[in-house]
């Protein structure tokens, strides 16, 4: 290991240009980025062997007038040298990482302060750590990928900065720095792939009590989902119930309705007495949910902290109610597919 400064002629701009001459792939992570990636592979990367590059950066209503050319142009650059390139956004990311690859392999690895910016790599006072050791960059680059939220294709960018455009042909008199454009609009359809009519119901609802809590069990040929003494009219046959344990909060599965109406069991006296017949859409998973850390309040909370959106059908950013007795809640559309999505991808991978 060793250190790299900008006060001396071994700043971070020389030393990229040194390990990029000996790598054939560059991982960049960094919040802030050139305005124009012209230069940087102009100057660096068409000097060198480089085939593959990739950028993980940031992505927000308040920065997207002055980010998206810059995306644009760090595709667009990449596209004249072949090079292949991908970009991914995490709107948490502070730290400025890069890593530099050969055939396959990590061969060194900078953890900095220094943006990807004129001022970070030559200008300001930044310091940052050069490593070399291949398992400890192996579980860095692990980590990088691990905190990524989505991958920003050029579709996304392009459909991005067509609207910014027409919005300013609408409102000439909107200063530049300020847009009613919302990220969100253009990446949810893209990263929620999950393909349900819209008029899909998706709900969550607990399994268990507080004096019967569920912490494991096989649930992967459950039949019935239970509902307490109302009976459950929303819920209708095609519909989906994402049921997590009481006490565990951890998801157990995905039902699908299967019944045409909601069934009383005629016991005045059970907790539970109207059910619906189901089949478990994600089996494997059911078997073994209870291995598997995927906690409800933990994804909603996630969820609501990146893309500030809700959570429920009725505009909530909780699921408080389902502490207070409540068996279901239906899920906003986005969120029901965002979870659907998340335990299908376990699901496949069991």
């Amino acid at each position: 290991m060793y250190i790299i400064d900008n006060i001396t002629t071994n700043n971070h701009y020389a030393e990229i240009v040194r390990l990029s001459s000996v790598s054939d792939e560059i991982v960049i992570v960094s919040p802030f980025c050139f305005g124009d990636f012209k230069s940087f592979f102009t100057n660096i990367l068409s000097q060198s062997n480089i085939q593959s590059i990739t950028l993980v950066t940031t992505l927000r209503n308040d920065e997207a007038i002055s980010k998206i050319p810059s995306l644009q142009s760090f595709q667009n650059e990449a596209e004249k040298l072949n090079i292949g390139n991908k970009l991914f956004i995490n709107n948490r990311l502070h730290g400025k990482i890069y890593l530099f690859k050969n055939n396959n392999t990590n061969q060194n690895a900078i953890i900095t302060s220094a943006n990807i910016t004129h001022n970070g790599l030559s200008r300001n006072h930044e310091w940052g750590c050069c490593l070399s050791d291949s398992s400890v960059i192996d579980n860095l680059e692990q980590s990088i990928y691990s905190a990524i939220q989505y991958e920003l294709t050029i579709d996304i960018i392009q459909n991005i900065s067509l609207k910014i455009d027409e919005y300013y042909k609408e409102h000439p008199k909107q200063p530049k720095q300020k847009t009613a454009i919302d990220i969100n609009d253009f990446v949810i359809p893209h990263i929620f792939k999950i393909d349900l009519d819209p008029n899909t119901r998706i709900f969550i609802k607990p399994i268990g009590s507080t004096d019967n809590p569920v912490y494991d069990g096989d649930y992967s040929k459950e039949e019935e989902q239970y509902f307490s003494k109302k009976r459950p009219r929303a819920v209708r046959n095609g519909d989906y119930l994402i049921s997590y344990g009481v006490g565990s909060r951890k998801i157990v599965s995905i039902f699908k309705v299967r019944s045409n109406e909601p069934v009383y069991s005629g016991n005045d006296d059970d907790r539970w007495p109207w059910y619906v017949e189901v089949d478990n859409i994600t089996p494997k998973f059911g078997a073994q949910w209870f291995n598997h850390n995927l906690y409800i309040t933990d994804i909603v909370n996630d969820y609501v902290e990146t893309f500030d959106l809700n959570v429920t059908k009725n505009g909530g950013k909780t699921l408080g109610a389902l502490q207070w007795g409540v068996d279901k809640i239906q899920l906003d559309h986005h969120f029901g597919t965002f979870l659907m999505e998340l335990i299908l991808n376990v699901e496949k991978n069991i």
